[in-house]
């Protein structure tokens, strides 16, 4: 069995190099914390400075997309990778707190001209070939995650060398990686006439029906209260508490790189292991089952001794998340009609995103208030409602 087919390979070669090789170089995240620790920034500030990403992100997602539309998806996608090159770059000579806020807003407003136009762009490269389509996804996370694996190791190395600012340096060649190779990518585009009022009166429309679908039905709307206390979460334990934590047990700071590769090693694996539990039992009673061990691993951390302990622990944690995210995702799109299932998906992304940009502040404020296990285990007890809300589903 081929691994690609002919015509798969002539469309997508750019886009199967450009998941491989442009992670390899983006590490900065691996560190973006530890760095901005090192600037004197309190994880408030830090907190704020992070949810500015997604709250731009959300208030731009419908003017930049009309950006595609006008002058199709390539443009689009290289005009906010181009952005972010140069954003990155900046933030090398930039370390002031309200300039690093600035950027980080502009990073959100930038990621926008490339988040849905790159997935547009590839499905019009390929649309009379939907199983290509499929298996793009599927194979480009994989090289994605192979590539971020990499990327922790080189990370440490570079950091250990060179010094930690140097991450965006090497954000900005990711970015300029990604612009060289896609360049060479062909376009399947028809301008279309698009105005952005029209395109708000469309999506309120949708919405509104999305919406109404998703207050009313039993399963989707309990879910959708479970997906905005899971990310409320994570924003605490995944994204604010872990490095701030472990950084207080002297874990050393070249080498959250490898602590980087070694989440996106379990990433990559523990899915495969959710196509065999999904035969065990009702997906239900499995993401109750995964979040109360996810809760209870978590909740460990709060008596970790030493890094290397925590670091088991933490990996563990993302183990059990990895598990649990393919079953939440085939429960969740088993009670959407196809017509709504774009619109119910953003709504559920849209849920999530207000949800981090709550969380990291708050987050942040608590951490600094009362210290980082406490925080932790808060956020492992946030999974109290999220079972009660999967409890309170009644299927039909």
């Amino acid at each position: 069995m081929k691994l690609f087919e002919k015509q798969e390979l002539k469309l997508l070669w750019p886009f199967y190099l450009d998941s491989l090789l442009s992670p390899m170089l983006f590490f900065a995240p691996a560190f973006m914390i530890v760095y901005l620790l090192g600037l004197n920034l309190n994880l408030f500030q830090i907190g704020i400075v992070m949810a500015i990403v997604p709250l731009a992100a959300v208030i731009f997602e419908i003017p930049t997309g009309a950006v595609a539309d006008l002058y199709g998806r390539k443009f689009s996608v290289l005009l906010g990778y181009f952005l972010e090159a140069i954003i990155v770059l900046l933030l090398f000579f930039i370390k002031s707190y309200y300039g690093i806020f600035l950027l980080f807003g502009l990073m959100g407003f930038a990621a926008t001209f490339s988040s849905g136009a790159k997935e547009a762009w590839i499905v019009d490269l390929v649309k009379n070939h939907k199983s290509t389509v499929h298996n793009f996804f599927m194979k480009s996370r994989s090289l994605d995650a192979f590539g971020l694996i990499v990327s922790g190791i080189l990370g440490a190395f570079i950091v250990k060398n060179f010094g930690i600012s140097i991450i965006w340096i090497f954000a900005f060649f990711s970015f300029s990686v990604s612009i060289l190779i896609l360049l060479f990518s062909k376009e399947n585009y028809k301008k279309k006439s698009v105005k952005i009022s029209e395109s708000y009166k469309n999506l309120r429309k949708q919405a509104k029906t999305s919406v109404k679908y998703g207050l009313k039905h039993h399963v989707i709307f309990y879910l959708l209260i479970s997906g905005f206390i899971i990310t409320f979460a994570v924003a605490f334990a995944e994204i604010l508490g872990f490095i701030p934590f472990l950084k207080s047990l002297n874990f050393p700071d070249y080498a959250f790189g490898y602590f980087w590769s070694g989440i996106w090693a379990v990433t990559m694996i523990s899915p495969f292991f959710s196509k065999f539990i999904l035969k065990l039992g009702r997906e239900r009673n499995l993401l109750i089952a995964f979040t109360l061990i996810n809760s209870l691993v978590l909740a460990m951390i709060f008596f970790a001794s030493n890094y290397i302990l925590a670091i088991i622990i933490i990996l563990l944690f993302y183990f059990f998340v990895g598990l649990k995210f393919p079953v939440y995702k085939t429960y969740f799109h088993k009670f959407i009609p196809s017509k709504l299932r774009a619109t119910i998906g953003s709504m559920d992304g849209m849920i999530s995103a207000f949800a981090a940009i709550i969380a990291l502040p708050l987050g942040g404020y608590l951490i600094d208030l009362i210290g980082v296990r406490y925080v932790l285990v808060i956020a492992a007890l946030l999974g109290i409602p999220t079972i009660i809300a999967y409890l309170l589903i009644r299927e039909k």
